[in-house]
């Protein structure tokens, strides 16, 4: 029964003795009130199977925030899909991979693209079963480092689809990666980066620039490729949260052989490694990096393990772990926790310091043949290492290393 409900009709609509009877609200769809014999109650219908949805009792609950409420429900919840129905596997990932483009990185994306989009399935996705998944993984690639990030490629996708009602339950849960994963534990000896800036720095392209911003200023491989030039303030790089792994802005000042390096690269308008031709982030890694093996004559490493190199580099000089998390942009690490909640202590001085050491250290590692026969004994400025100590003295840093 259609009617138009207002606080008084509200009021004075009486309760049958017996069974139940319900007013629909002329004025919102979907929307009414249910009488009993012991209470008023608003609900709102919605879906094909015509369900019903208690929103609240009167008079705990007025007719204007009841109508609310109703409205709310029908452009929310209302609309989400049934978990019980059945729905076509191409359709909900051509919904998924939309979703990924507004809101991971492009890497991710690709790699996303790769394995959703060459792994395929046909039918319902609520019909996959777990060993379909593996199989098909299994199939498409026989590297093992290959099929466990495909494995967690579909993990996360069953997993939004879960969240988005599409499915049940994830068919991947219970299972593990197909395959066991060590550690990296690949640091580059002092000697191998002593080679490998030699051989970078000295033989420039937007690769090898790449490679020795890495290793000098330790950052993630995507954070230097796509380095743009408002992100270079003075000797300071300011990275937002939308281009950082752990969405945390990040502030770290680099070492002068970082920033003498920065101030000679030419570049695109927008991209540090760009071109004039093509204003974008570098790519063409793994010839490049082949070569580069060669040429220095490594034994092999990944861009990443330049990271860690960084890392025990700084142990080396004595740097706390706290600081070169911070360098590093580590949320999980010694500050962490119920601690990082409280701490909000920014490192930057001590981040400096530090660098400043690293960088006396880069250029000490780095001096040519020519450059050793003719070097004074003592190659750092007394004036500058003394400035140095003291400021890490005032912040009581217990640097042990090298000078």
């Amino acid at each position: 029964m259609k009617l138009h409900l207002t606080d008084l009709a509200v009021k004075k609509l009486s309760s049958p003795e017996e069974g139940q009877v319900t007013y629909w609200d002329d004025a919102t769809p979907g929307f009414g009130l249910r009488l009993s014999a012991r209470a008023k109650s608003y609900v709102v219908m919605y879906g094909a199977k015509r369900q019903l949805k208690t929103l609240g009792r009167y008079p705990d609950l007025s007719l204007g925030d009841a109508r609310k409420r109703a409205k709310l429900f029908l452009a929310t919840e209302a609309t989400r899909p049934d978990p019980d129905a059945s729905y076509d596997y191409e359709a909900v990932l051509a919904e998924y991979l939309l979703d990924c483009q507004r809101r991971v990185r492009p890497s991710t994306m690709k790699g996303y693209g790769l394995y959703l989009r060459k792994i395929q399935f046909k039918g319902a996705i609520g019909d996959i079963k777990p060993a379909q998944v593996m199989s098909a993984i299994a199939k498409f690639t026989d590297k093992r480092s290959s099929q466990n990030y495909a494995f967690t490629t579909f993990k996360v996708f069953f997993t939004w689809a879960v969240r988005r009602q599409y499915l049940k339950y994830n068919p991947l849960t219970a299972l593990k990666r197909p395959n066991q994963t060590s550690s990296r534990e690949r640091v580059l000896s002092e000697e191998e980066a002593k080679k490998l800036l030699q051989h970078t720095l000295g033989n420039r392209s937007r690769f090898n620039d790449v490679v020795s911003l890495l290793l000098l200023t330790g950052q993630r491989k995507s954070e230097i490729a796509d380095l743009r030039w408002t992100e270079v303030d003075g000797d300071t790089l300011v990275l937002p949260g939308s281009r950082t792994k752990n969405k945390r802005a990040h502030q770290v000042p680099v070492c002068s052989a970082a920033m003498e390096l920065l101030e000679t690269i030419d570049g695109g308008s927008t991209f540090v490694f760009g071109t004039a031709e093509v204003d974008a982030p570098f790519q063409g890694w793994n010839r490049a990096q082949v070569k580069l093996l060669k040429d220095t004559g490594i034994a092999h490493f990944t861009l990443h393990d330049l990271r860690r190199t960084f890392a025990t580099m700084h142990a080396k000089l004595g740097t706390p772990v706290h600081v070169t998390e911070r360098l590093l942009n580590h949320v999980s690490g010694t500050v962490s926790g119920v601690a990082a909640v409280y701490n909000r202590h920014s490192y930057g001085t001590e981040m400096r310091v530090a660098t400043e050491r690293f960088g006396l250290m880069i250029a000490e590692l780095v001096r040519t043949e020519a450059e050793e026969e003719g070097k004074d004994a003592s190659p750092v400025p007394p004036e500058k290492m003394e400035r140095l100590e003291g400021v890490a003295s005032r912040l009581n840093l217990s640097y042990a290393g090298r000078t």
